[in-house]
């Protein structure tokens, strides 16, 4: 499995558009390098990000906060994640949050699920995919499925890295990418 990411020089900075720096993903020390700077999974005309500028796209981010359920027992780990997926290219993420409470919720399992694609360079069918990837495991995040959603940078002691034999477009068959 091979993406693309674009970062910034920071971590944690919300306000920023930019992100101008491509990494080249391979591995997971790849990822483990770029996930501790802000980041995004498309390239953005200009390098700045908004769905308008939305160029192409060969990687997109799930959150996974497990907000859908109180029970620990129903929770998503990330090796929970992997043995739900066993054929299908996947890099996994703890996020800045990971095991830490959150808007009022106890500590839980946090992440980021990174799924290599097809180029896509259409900003809606990038947006589809990420709403069918959502319809088909709930239990990612419903308000981050836009195509120009970044990534708080944080330090990573942990990526879980699955070369897959499919990738989850053709797993869900959706369209054309």
């Amino acid at each position: 499995m091979d993406f693309t990411l674009y970062r910034s020089d920071f971590a944690g900075v919300e306000a920023n558009c930019r992100y101008p720096r491509q990494q080249k993903i391979s591995c997971a020390e790849d990822l483990k390098a770029a996930a501790a700077f802000d980041h995004v999974c498309v390239a953005f005309e200009d390098c700045y990000r908004k769905r308008e500028n939305f160029l192409s796209a060969d990687v997109l981010v799930m959150d996974c906060d497990n907000t859908h359920s109180e029970n620990p027992a129903d929770w998503i780990t990330m090796e929970n994640l992997l043995a739900m997926l066993p054929k299908v290219s996947v890099a996994i993420v703890p996020s800045r949050n990971h095991m830490k409470p959150k808007d009022g919720k106890c500590a839980r399992p946090r992440f980021h699920a990174y799924f290599g694609i097809p180029d896509i360079t259409d900003e809606q069918h990038y947006a589809e995919l990420k709403r069918a990837i959502h319809r088909a495991y709930p239990f990612f995040d419903e308000a981050a499925l836009d195509a120009a959603r970044f990534i708080y940078g944080c330090p990573v002691e942990k990526v879980l890295w699955q070369d897959g034999e499919t990738t989850i477009d053709q797993v869900l068959k959706v369209g054309d990418t």
